[in-house]
This record gives structure tokens, C-alpha cells and sequence, in this order.
């Protein structure tokens, strides 16, 4: 009944999720590293759950090993929802259900049982049945999907209560919809543990209740008496109940996960068709059926075990080279994951070379198909290999090798349809060993069977079933075109409507555009005109611009001859105060010639970017007092550009400033530090800071009644920067000036 349980549980992923909506692929790994950084809140908590969803999902639907994964994330979000106190959504109620998940999955049933009742106590302390009836649901969906295919029979009095509860509460809370859905999930239990009986009852009681309601998890529990029924041989009724439950989803409204409930409800429809020999409406149901599954996130060997329907009632229809063809499409579409997946589609590949008359192929398909499945006894699939392997060889006319794998298993559990297969494989192996009694029995066996799933009740039931389905879909066929019909007028009266509109939108456009192309003449001319005031004006821009250059080359040169004159003169004198005092002037000259020459070697010819100056304005007075490497200076220099009416002043400033230093903060060959800086401050202004680590100031020094021909100097200067000019004795002398940049009709470079 294996194949049975997958196609079931899908059903009831597809009708009523269990987990929260998990992150895409792509997405996992940006969420692993936005959680590193996030900050211990809801949205860490939202982060936790996907990821945790993400592995549980891949356990369930991939078969991957993701189980601790998915519970450090789902443990982590326990522990912070607790601490924020979240108790709905992403926060402790879900995460408990979460874990509840991963410990059945591990089959830790009182632990996983433990962390649901948390959740359902709670609910019903708080008198919500609604939640508490859900929680119940989906324990007992989970308990039975985390411990399939085998359920221990331990578990099915665990699952069965929960549903019942789920059932009850639905009652009391007048959730017809979900009602109806947790009595299909206890058919399916009832189903599954192999109490077909009850099974059945649970349905037909949802029917009597509720089957003259539009209700359209109404589907859902037609499509498991369908299933039942095919399993029983009952085709009329199995026919019956598929075609009620395709027509309940084609009339209902709920899209939810529709594509996958309508993938089960054709491939069960086409498994009926097959079933009575309809090998036409078999195929065509089929390949709508892989059609859906092929887009749809399920697990591979659904795509394949379809494929492989398709691939059979092909090679009935004699299509062997498009059996063929189908067969290496889906495998190079979607390539297998694990050897499970390999098994199947290799045994697809070995009913494709069995018809083409291959036998060596096929026979070798056949035992590696054998090779690759799992050594199990209660797989049906596996079964329903075994009986192809077993029938292969018996046309072979190898008898011994197919009772070798005829496996018994499949006259058990499986649908009538394999039963009497079944017997009939035993038939022709018992005849060709002579055992001629067990061969009677068996084709007695073999008749009884066909006479359950044929007779002519049945059939002209069947016919009848068909003929109306048809008529049906014929009558909403009809309504279809009709209404296609009144649309087509529609589009008709709105394309003439629209052809209308076009015709006079296009007149207005070509009317337009002699406006546009008329105004694009007049606009030509002026730009012609424009375009001779910007040549002459760029003409006159660059001679300015050379004439400026000339002028700042011009001044730097006088500033030197001046610098020349000052050096001759000093050489005819003995004063040595004389002598330091044109030594000062040739520097403050320097100081202001070296600003020319960066003005016209630059392009801008009205900024200075003072960490180029200040740093030619050391190495020449380094190199002028013979400093050699006994003083070093330490800078802080910002990227700050000044029009030339400030860079003067502050260039003298520094110029008395660090000479000073030079001069009487240390001894001849004293080794010293001089720190110059000029920074952007927080509020808008520049400070300029010179300091030495030298003896200082004398104690009794006045700044405001000091003689001193360069702090007098240094003093003005900052008044004519606008500034204030402050002098320190700390550990040294510190001169300290604040000013702001003045703009002069310009932006500064940074503003730029």
C-alpha cells in the first residue's frame, strides 16, 4: 500500500499545509548572513523560522538529512520568542509545534507529543477551540507523516484520537471546512493502518453530512472513496466518486494548492482507466497528470512513477519510439537524486527495451533496477518491481528466475488490480513447472478477480458514468463558448472603439508634430546663434583664465627678484638682528610666492589645496634653516582648498609660526617635534594648531601686552581671516586659530 500512502499524503500537503511558507533556495544563504548581525528581535525571529522551515521542508519532501539543522533553528526561536514574549506567529506557540515536528521526525514521540500539548494546554486555558482543534490536527497529521510509510502501532491510537479531538472541536466552533478536512485526515489514518472498513465509514458519514453543500474540501474526501474503491475492484463506483471529486474542484473556488489536488485527482482517474483497459483515456489523463507534477515542488520519483504509466500505456498503443523518447526527456529534465529515484527510472528503461525486442538491454534494466531499490518487503513500488521483473522473465520463459522474484506481498495489500495480476503470474509459473492444481487455483483466483473488477452491471454502469461526465463537460463546453462567444462581441465593439480612438489620436499626433518640428527649426536657429555667443565667450574664458596664470607667474617672479635683492643685502651685513630679520622676511616673502606659483600651475587659478602648501612650505624651511633630521614634524593636513584672500594670511601665520619654533624651542641640534594641524571641525570651522614640545613661554608672558613683531603679526593676520588666535604654554607652546572658510561667490572643492 505504499504507493497508495505517497499519493494520499500529498493529498493532504496539498489541501492543508503543516509547515510555514519556507525561503526560497536562492534566499537561504542571505538570511544566514543577515542573522550573524541581526539584533535580537521579531525580525530575528521571522529569520529563525524560515530557516528552520527550510530544513524541515527538505527533510520531508527531498528525504534529505536536515533534521538538526532545522531543530537549532527552530530551538533558537523558542528561546527568543520566550525572552521577548511573542506567543503567536513566528514566536513560541509555532516554534513548539516546530520542534513537536523534528522530535517525531527522530521518533522521539513523548518529547515531540510534549511540545503539542504545550500548545493545545495553552489554547485551551484560553478558550480558543479554534487554535486548540488545529493543534490537534496537525499533531496528528505530523505523527503520521514523520513515522511513514510504517507507523508503529503504538502511534495509530495517537493519531486517530488526535483527529477525533480535531473533529469535535471543529463541531463546537461550526468550521464546516475544516471539519471536512480533518474527517478526510481520519479516513486517510484509517485508510492507511488498513482499516479500509473505517475508512470508508468516515466518508460516506462526511457525505451524509454534508455531500448537497459546495464545500469544496468536499473533494477531497470523494477523492479517497475513489481511491478505496480501485483498490476493492469496485471500478464503477472508484469511476464515480474520481469524476465527483474532479467536478467539485472544477466548481470550486478555493485555489489553494489547486494544481497539486488536481494532479492526484488525474493520475487517480487515469489509474481507474487503467484499470478498465481504457488505455486511450488512460495516457491522456496521465500526461495531464505529469503535466502539473512536472512544475510542481514534489518529490522526483511522483514525476517518475507517472512517466512510467505514460510509458506503458504507450508501448500498449504500440508507440514504442515515443515511449522511448518520453523516457530520456523527463531524465535529462530532472536527473536523479539517489538510487531510489535511479531504480525507477532504469525500470521505465527496461519496459522501453523489452518492447522494442532488446532483451539483453532490458534483462540488464531489470536487474539493476532490482539492485538499486531498498531491500524491503513492505514497499509496494518494490513489490510492483518484482512482479515486472518476475512477468519479463516468465515471457523469457525462465520460470525459475520469476519465481525467484515474484514476491507474495503484492496479493496482499495491494489493489485488485495487482491481486489478479498477481495470480496470474503464479498460473503460468505453476503450469511450466507442472504443479497443475496450484496452477488451477491460482487461475480460479485469477477469474474471480476479473470477474470482481468486470461484469455487465458494472460496465453499462461505467458506460453511463462516461457518457454523462461527457455530456457535462459537452454542457460547460457549451456555456464556455457562449461566453466566449459575448466576450469576442465585447473585444469586437472595443477593437472598433479603439480603431476609432487610434484614427483620431493619430490625426491629433501628426498635427502635433508639425507644432514640434516647426518650434524644432526656430529652436535650430536660436541654437545656432547661442552656440556662436558660447564660442566667444569660451574664447574670452580661456585667455582670462592665461592672462590670470600670467599674472600669478608675473608676481611669484617680483616676489623672488625681492627675495634676491633681500639675500645681496644681507650679505653686506654684520647685525645679526638686521640679518634674522631679513631671514624672516625673505621667508614670509617665500610663504606668499610659493601661493602664486600654485595658483598658476594649477587649474584652479582662485583655490589652494593646503595639504600640497603646507607641505612645500616645511621642506623649504627645513632646507633654509639647515634643519636637517634633528626636528621632525608631524602633520594632520584635511583635503581643504582656500581662495588665495585666506591662504596668504594663514600661509604667514605658519610661516611665523613654525620659524619661531625652529627658532627658540630647542637648543642647536636639539632633537624636538614640531605638530602642525589643520582640520574641519564639527561646526563648520577650521582650526589651525602649531605646537612644539620645547621649554614654552616664560611664566610671566601677556599675550595682550607682548611686543613681539611676529605674534603681533600672527595676531592680526587671524583678525583678517576672521578667526581668533589663542597661544598655549603647556608642555611646549601651542598657537591655536579657528576660522571659518570663506566662500567669495564659489564653492570649495568638497562642496564640489
Amino acid at each position: 500500500m505504499f504507493k497508495a500512502t505517497v499519493l494520499l499524503s500529498l493529498f493532504i500537503a496539498a489541501t492543508y499545509p503543516c509547515f510555514s511558507q519556507t525561503a526560497p533556495k536562492d534566499k537561504v544563504s542571505n538570511l544566514l548572513a543577515q542573522l550573524r548581525t541581526a539584533r535580537p528581535d521579531t525580525n530575528q525571529l521571522n529569520m529563525l523560522r524560515q530557516l528552520g522551515s527550510y530544513y524541515l521542508e527538505r527533510h520531508f519532501r527531498l528525504n534529505k538529512p536536515d533534521l538538526d539543522s532545522a531543530f537549532v533553528f527552530f530551538k533558537r526561536e523558542n528561546s527568543l520568542s520566550t525572552k521577548l514574549h511573542v506567543e503567536a506567529g513566528s514566536g513560541r506557540l509555532e516554534s513548539l509545534c516546530s520542534l513537536g515536528t523534528v522530535y517525531l521526525s527522530k521518533n522521539m514521540l513523548d518529547s515531540g507529543k510534549a511540545c503539542f500539548m504545550q500548545v493545545v494546554d495553552f489554547y485551551k486555558k484560553n478558550g480558543n477551540k479554534q487554535q486548540e482543534a488545529k493543534t490537534w490536527e496537525r499533531f496528528g497529521k505530523t505523527t503520521e507523516l514523520a513515522n511513514w510509510p510504517l507507523v508503529p502501532a503504538n502511534l495509530v491510537t495517537e493519531i486517530i484520537g488526535a483527529y477525533n479531538n480535531a473533529i469535535t472541536l471543529f463541531i463546537a466552533t461550526n468550521d464546516r471546512q475544516r471539519e471536512i478536512m480533518a474527517r478526510y485526515n481520519l479516513a486517510h489514518g484509517h485508510f492507511k493502518f488498513g482499516l479500509i472498513y473505517l475508512a470508508e465509514k468516515d466518508c460516506i458519514q462526511a457525505i451524509e453530512k454534508y455531500g448537497n453543500s459546495s464545500f469544496s474540501n468536499m473533494g477531497a474526501i470523494y477523492f479517497i472513496l475513489a481511491h478505496i474503491n480501485r483498490y476493492r475492484g469496485n471500478m464503477n463506483k472508484a469511476l464515480l466518486y474520481i469524476l465527483e471529486s474532479i467536478r467539485r474542484i472544477d466548481k470550486s473556488h478555493d485555489t489553494t494548492n489547486i494544481r497539486v489536488r488536481q494532479a492526484s485527482m488525474f493520475g487517480e482517474l487515469a489509474e481507474v482507466y487503467d484499470a478498465l483497459g481504457q488505455t486511450d483515456n488512460s495516457v491522456a489523463w496521465y500526461k495531464k497528470t505529469l503535466a502539473l507534477r512536472e512544475n510542481l515542488n514534489l518529490p522526483l520519483q511522483q514525476k517518475y512513477r507517472t512517466a512510467g504509466f505514460i510509458v506503458k500505456g504507450l508501448i500498449k498503443q504500440k508507440r514504442y519510439s515515443e515511449a522511448l523518447a518520453l523516457t530520456i526527456g523527463i531524465e535529462k529534465r530532472h536527473p536523479p537524486d539517489d538510487n531510489y529515484d535511479k531504480a525507477i527510472i532504469t525500470q521505465i528503461k527496461a519496459y522501453c527495451y523489452e518492447a522494442l525486442k532488446d532483451y539483453k538491454n532490458a534483462e540488464a534494466a531489470y536487474v539493476e533496477m532490482m539492485r538499486l531499490y531498498p531491500k524491503t518487503t513492505a514497499d509496494e513500488i518494490v513489490s510492483l518491481a518484482k512482479y515486472d521483473i518476475a512477468k519479463f522473465y516468465i515471457t523469457q520463459k525462465k520460470f525459475e528466475r520469476a519465481a525467484f522474484y515474484l514476491d507474495e506481498e503484492i496479493s496482499k495489500s495491494a489493489a485488485v488490480t495487482r491481486s489478479r495480476d498477481f495470480y496470474f503470474i503464479k498460473y503460468k509459473i505453476d503450469s511450466a513447472k507442472g504443479n497443475y492444481l496450484l496452477a488451477l487455483q491460482h487461475q480460479y483466483l485469477f477469474k474471480q478477480f476479473s470477474d470482481s473488477i468486470f461484469n455487465s452491471n458494472k460496465s453499462k454502469e461505467i458506460q453511463e458514468l462516461q457518457i454523462k461526465y461527457e455530456t457535462d463537460q459537452k454542457e460547460r463546453n457549451i456555456k464556455f463558448l457562449t461566453k466566449e462567444g459575448l466576450l469576442q462581441h465585447e473585444k469586437a465593439v472595443r477593437a472598433n472603439n479603439t480603431r476609432n480612438l487610434t484614427l483620431a489620436i493619430s490625426v491629433l499626433l501628426i498635427f502635433l508634430m508639425c507644432l514640434i518640428f516647426n518650434s524644432y527649426r526656430i529652436k535650430q536657429r536660436t541654437n545656432v546663434a547661442l552656440n556662436a555667443l558660447v564660442n566667444e565667450k569660451d574664447k574670452l574664458l580661456a585667455e582670462k583664465q592665461w592672462l590670470l596664470k600670467e599674472i600669478h607667474h608675473r608676481v611669484k617672479n617680483n616676489l623672488q627678484i625681492v627675495m634676491g635683492l633681500l639675500q645681496r643685502q644681507s650679505a653686506y651685513i654684520d647685525n645679526d638682528e638686521a640679518l634674522a630679520a631679513i631671514q624672516n622676511s625673505e621667508n614670509r616673502m617665500h610663504s606668499i610666492a610659493l601661493i602664486h606659483q600654485k595658483l598658476y600651475q594649477s587649474e584652479n587659478l582662485d583655490l589652494i589645496c593646503m595639504q600640497e602648501y603646507i607641505d612645500e612650505m616645511i621642506g623649504y624651511l627645513k632646507d633654509s634653516c639647515g634643519l636637517y633630521n634633528h626636528i621632525l614634524f608631524e602633520k594632520q593636513i584635511d583635503e581643504l582648498y582656500l581662495d588665495v584672500a585666506q591662504a596668504v594670511p594663514l600661509g604667514l601665520i605658519l610661516n611665523e609660526a613654525i620659524t619661531n619654533s625652529i627658532k627658540y624651542a630647542y637648543k642647536p641640534d636639539e632633537a624636538g617635534i614640531i605638530y602642525i594641524s589643520l582640520v574641519s571641525k564639527a561646526d563648520g570651522n577650521n582650526q589651525l594648531t602649531i605646537a612644539d614640545n620645547g621649554p614654552g613661554l616664560p611664566a610671566a608672558f601677556n599675550i595682550n601686552k607682548v611686543e613681539s613683531l611676529g605674534i603681533n603679526l600672527m595676531r592680526g593676520l587671524a583678525k583678517q581671516l576672521g578667526g581668533s588666535f589663542d597661544i598655549i604654554s603647556e608642555q611646549g607652546c601651542i598657537i591655536n586659530i579657528d576660522f571659518k572658510t570663506e566662500i567669495f561667490n564659489r564653492v570649495t572643492a568638497k562642496q564640489k
